[in-house]
């Protein structure tokens, strides 16, 4: 009894110093180690693992080698911005996914490879979500997804981040912080690329933070809430949308930040973009709308604090309201070959100079090729007076009212100025017809301004000429004076047949014997009102 409890005196102490000495170890490095107390961290496991107790040598021996092998990870040359090596990074964990907790959604298998994180959901008929990354990582790839969700901070523990690359998603949803990144998270500017991926949410806030591009090529989104696209990123490079079917936008959905270019292309809008649904950007470089469906685009929908290159081309819309587009333009403005639909007389009135324009001659306006419609009847387009005005082949499908012009003048011409000035280039229609805006179903907008023949529109002055020439009085008073005529001989045939027929009335009736029956002839005079007459007859 005595020899086993020497024994144990002498055996069980060192080992229990020793797995305190970790406790306390443990507790001390916290910040080190925070990832690694989850149940899936490889290196806790084999803390905890299936030996219960282990030396003070062998623990010290374990953390060496993964200070090693960290510092030796950080300094590899996996991470570059712009060609220049990055500072080396602190001791972060390997990359890793962590499991979802019981009761969520099931998530996608993502597999590590150097610096680049592949995960592929293989086309599982099955809603997925993407894991809660961790560490030192280029690029992100999630492709072949049937339905996956994002949620909050998803990525926010990765490090080094470059690029995220979304393909061949069929149904996505980005919630609130699905892809924010923190300023302090990271200094890498990213790249978002959207290929053939449907949404069916992008929640407010969901992209946000250090994003230098973001493109959306192919695929469809059923809603973008207010706030989807927010950046802290001083300025951006790039926001691209190439061929997507957009089903709703809600206002604000872009709000109030800077880029370099944006290009939306090719993409229809299935319903009325909202005010303010692209709300004070700053477009530092070039804003290209082009062969794009529209339905009815509110006042300020498109609201730019600037922009250097404004170009509005092949696009149809159903129907502009009034300053639909608000941009202050410091190089160019090129409006060209677009179907604007029912059109307010003052929609392109919110286009105005930048203060920051500074040239002694007029900023020019090409306003080229353009068809539209007003409600009523045709009137002049109202654009800001500091632009020189350039327009050429506007259609109006609308008939030109002739009382707008100033007949003092030999020919006639219109009273507006804007249609005095461009009466070379502006087209109305030959005769009035009911015109209805119809969506393009598939055609850009040349072929929708296209779609009605050249013979129905003719040129303004020729119009003029063949309808609003004044004509003179001589051929009215030559027709009074022949209906007069025609009614006075018309009297006086019927008053020379009323005589006649009375002249015939007062005739005396002759009768004359049949020769057979008489051989003489007796005419017999009888004198009415002259009294009683005695004949030897």
């Amino acid at each position: 009894m005595a020899a086993a409890s020497l024994i144990t005196a002498d055996t069980n102490p060192p080992q229990i110093e020793a797995y305190e000495k970790c406790k306390n170890h443990k507790n001390r490095n916290r910040q080190i180690l925070l990832n690694y107390k989850r149940q899936n961290n490889w290196l806790w496991r084999n803390c905890r693992g299936h030996q219960q107790y282990f030396g003070t040598a062998t623990y010290w021996l374990l953390v060496t080698t993964l200070l090693t092998l960290s510092a030796s990870y950080g300094r590899a040359d996996y991470y570059r911005n712009g060609g220049g090596w990055q500072p080396p990074q602190p001791m972060l964990p390997p990359l890793q996914p962590i499991p979802p907790p019981l009761g969520s959604l099931q998530n996608v298998t993502c597999i590590a490879h150097d610096t680049k994180f592949t995960c592929d959901c293989q086309s599982v008929n099955q809603r997925l979500q993407l894991p809660h990354l961790i560490g030192y990582v280029f690029q992100v790839e999630i492709s072949n997804c049937r339905s996956l969700t994002i949620e909050a901070n998803a990525l926010e523990d990765t490090q080094g981040l470059r690029k995220i690359n979304f393909k061949n998603v069929e149904n996505l949803i980005l919630n609130k912080y699905a892809l924010a990144f923190p300023r302090y998270a990271s200094n890498t500017p990213l790249i978002i690329e959207f290929d053939r991926v449907n949404f069916e949410l992008i929640d407010s806030h969901a992209i946000n933070g250090n994003i230098e591009e973001i493109s959306f090529i192919g695929g469809r989104i059923d809603v973008i809430n207010p706030f989807g696209f927010t950046t802290l990123k001083d300025r951006a490079i790039l926001l691209k949308m190439d061929n997507v079917l957009v089903k709703r936008i809600e206002p604000q959905a872009f709000k109030k930040f800077a880029v370099e270019q944006l290009e939306i292309r090719n993409c229809v809008f299935n319903t009325n973009v909202p005010s303010k649904a692209f709300y004070e950007l700053e477009v530092l470089n070039s804003l290209r709308i082009h062969n794009n469906n529209f339905q009815e685009v509110h006042s300020h929908a498109f609201s730019f604090k600037i922009i250097n290159k404004l170009s509005i081309t092949e696009n149809y819309f159903a129907a502009i309201d009034a300053e639909w587009i608000e941009a202050y333009v410091r190089e160019s403005v090129v409006i060209r070959d677009n179907y604007f639909g029912l059109t307010s007389p003052i929609a392109f009135k919110g286009i105005h100079i930048h203060r920051d324009y500074m040239h002694s001659e007029l900023l020019e306006l090409q306003f080229n090729n353009n068809t539209l419609q007003l409600p009523v009847e045709t009137r002049p387009l109202e654009f800001n007076e500091r632009f020189a005005l350039n327009i050429k082949q506007l259609r109006y499908e609308n008939t030109y009212g002739c009382s707008d012009l100033d007949t003092a003048q030999k020919p006639p011409i219109p009273k507006q100025t804007f249609f005095r000035n461009n009466v070379d280039n502006i087209y109305v229609l030959a005769k009035p017809t009911k015109a209805v805006a119809t969506p393009m179903n598939g055609m850009n907008g040349q072929m929708i301004a296209a779609s009605r023949s050249n013979s129905e529109f003719v040129l303004l002055n020729k119009y003029i000429e063949t309808n609003c020439q004044p004509r003179s009085y001589l051929i009215y008073i030559l027709l009074g004076v022949l209906a007069l005529v025609l009614v006075l001989l018309l009297i006086g045939i019927i008053v020379w047949l009323q005589v006649a027929k009375r002249r015939k009335k007062r005739k005396l009736d002759v009768v004359l014997p049949e020769p057979r029956t008489y051989k003489e002839t007796q005419i017999v005079y009888q004198i009415e009102n002259a009294g009683l007459l005695k004949t030897d007859l």
